[in-house]
């Protein structure tokens, strides 16, 4: 039987903060699906502690490996879940964080230096400690995964030190090896300062080292290079690494994998209809379903009636309100982030709430504390017009019903390296409209939503959308039928698992060392 390990910090339904917890998901039970014994390895954060507190399966004390580590406790406990195995690896270094990737409000209270929404200040040593705790699980147990799957640059080192730390020999020589990349852009790779105490936390050959420097950094998607196969999440991300079009947004990778020959594949990510398919209302977390493929959507007006009820109650992250339903609503969730646009975001809806009466705006979405207040703000200070909620919070059951009562959803990303917001509302027949970069490609402009190539085309993008909703309701209901059938017909997971990853990850490692 084929075996895979998918390595990961977050998964749906455990500890969930972007995309890459659906991707990591969908993949572990369409592997699951497709036959393949599946294992799934996250970190033990502190909000798990309770449901699996009971079930440790092994623990010890230090890495024999690394003397950075030596004494910290490591616990592994295992769970059966969905069809896989999910690993969970217990560190106190995830244990005692209150957020997955970055900093809560209540840590920013409780001690200075830490700030809500930024990244935690000990990030690099979490990153490599989990790597570590992985491989050594592995060689104490005497597991030899056949093919490992990490996901993006938290991981990125843990080919190297699998396949070349003296202290495991050949343990892992039979192990292919695959890096996912979700996004190549400064910072979430993950790189930090070479200096000697991040050296000695790596704990690799220098050779290793040195291969894995970009403009005086260490850098795990640089070692990943040279270590794995590697992928990013759509074909069009890759091209523009590859090409110089992505060089303002990455930091140099691109340029990096240019110069040292490095073949990196693109592969558009899925999504799975499980949870997100609007006829199955009972899976999909809505009170009432609807089918787009035949047209039939009177239960959208039920999930938004259902919405205005949810946000009457106006708990305290709840901004602003809409007084008149019955107008074009259009939405955004995810992060406040330069990289999603939250400028062109925000000067989009401050110039409708003067100039477009007839749309109303519903925002969830959490980041730091720079991009939150002028969203907060802008709700505030435009409430007698009654146009515009900003939800700074994430909650799984009002993000689905806000994807299934919206019309449109705005996504003006900088850079996008696939995009999977898109196809959720696709999936509840919300038009997506989009900045045509990275994987935001896939959204056909007048077909399945509205595309722009230049950042000034947002209004006009914007105001087509307007246009069709009050004037073209049986167009806009196409489109609707279209762009859910789209979703149907080229994003079914198992699909491309067989067709590309696993063509992918069965390769012979690909990537050697050459000099620019």
């Amino acid at each position: 039987m084929n075996e895979i390990w998918l390595l990961a910090r977050e998964l749906e339904g455990w500890v969930e903060a972007g995309g890459v917890k659906d991707v990591v998901g969908d993949q572990a039970e369409s592997f699951t699906k497709l036959g393949w014994e599946t294992h799934v390895v996250l970190p033990l954060y502190g909000q798990l502690l309770e449901v699996a507190a009971a079930e440790f399966a092994l623990e010890w004390s230090g890495t024999n490996k690394q003397p950075s580590y030596e004494g910290r406790s490591i616990s592994v406990v295992t769970k059966a879940t969905k069809g896989f195995i999910l690993h969970l690896v217990g560190l106190t270094s995830f244990s005692e964080k209150r957020g997955i990737y970055t900093y809560t409000a209540e840590e920013e209270d409780l001690s200075q230096g830490k700030h809500k929404g930024s990244g935690h200040l000990d990030a690099f040593f979490m990153n490599l400690e989990y790597q570590w705790a992985i491989t050594q699980y592995w060689f104490e147990t005497n597991q030899r995964p056949q093919h490992v799957l990490a996901h993006d640059g938290h991981l990125g080192y843990l080919p190297a030190l699998a396949r070349h730390h003296p202290g495991y020999g050949i343990h892992f020589h039979a192990t292919r090896f695959a890096v996912l990349i979700h996004n190549a852009g400064p910072g979430y790779r993950q790189e930090v300062p070479d200096t000697p105490y991040h050296r000695n936390l790596l704990g690799l050959p220098e050779r290793l080292v040195q291969e894995s420097i970009l403009k005086g950094y260490l850098d795990p998607l640089v070692s990943a290079a040279h270590q794995a196969n590697l992928a990013t999440v759509s074909h069009n991300y890759a091209e523009e690494l590859l090409t110089g079009k992505n060089d303002h947004w990455s930091g140099g990778y691109g340029q990096y994998l240019r110069e040292h020959r490095v073949k990196l594949k693109g592969i558009t990510n899925g999504i799975s209809l499980i949870d997100k398919d609007p006829r199955d209302p009972e899976r999909s977390g809505l009170t009432v379903g609807f089918d787009p493929l035949l047209g039939q959507f009177e239960g959208k007006l039920q999930c938004r009636r259902e919405l205005r009820e949810r946000l009457l109650f106006k708990p305290s992250s709840v901004h602003g309100r809409l007084s008149d339903w019955n107008k074009a609503l259009y939405m955004n969730q995810g992060r406040l982030t330069a990289q999603k646009g939250v400028e062109a975001l925000a000067g989009l809806i401050e110039r409708a709430l003067e100039e477009a009466p007839a749309a109303n705006f519903v925002v969830m979405a959490q980041g730091e504390s720079r991009y939150e207040e002028p969203m907060q703000r802008l709700a505030q200070n435009h409430i007698e017009s009654g146009q515009f909620i900003f939800i700074n919070k994430y909650e799984d059951s009002l993000a689905r019903l806000l994807f299934a009562a919206a019309d449109f959803l705005l996504m003006p990303s900088e850079y996008e390296p696939c995009g999977l917001t898109d196809l959720k509302a696709q999936l509840m027949g919300t038009l997506p409209i989009v900045h045509r970069v990275g994987g935001l490609v896939k959204v056909r402009d007048g077909v399945t939503g509205f595309s722009y190539a230049e950042k000034s085309g947002f209004w006009g993008a914007f105001q087509k959308s307007l246009e069709l909703y009050s004037e073209k309701p049986q167009t806009l209901k196409m489109m609707q039928t279209e762009a859910f059938s789209e979703v149907l017909l080229r994003s079914d997971w198992p699909s491309i698992l067989v067709t590309q990853y696993i063509p992918w990850l069965t390769e012979v490692p690909v990537n050697p060392i050459v000099s620019p």
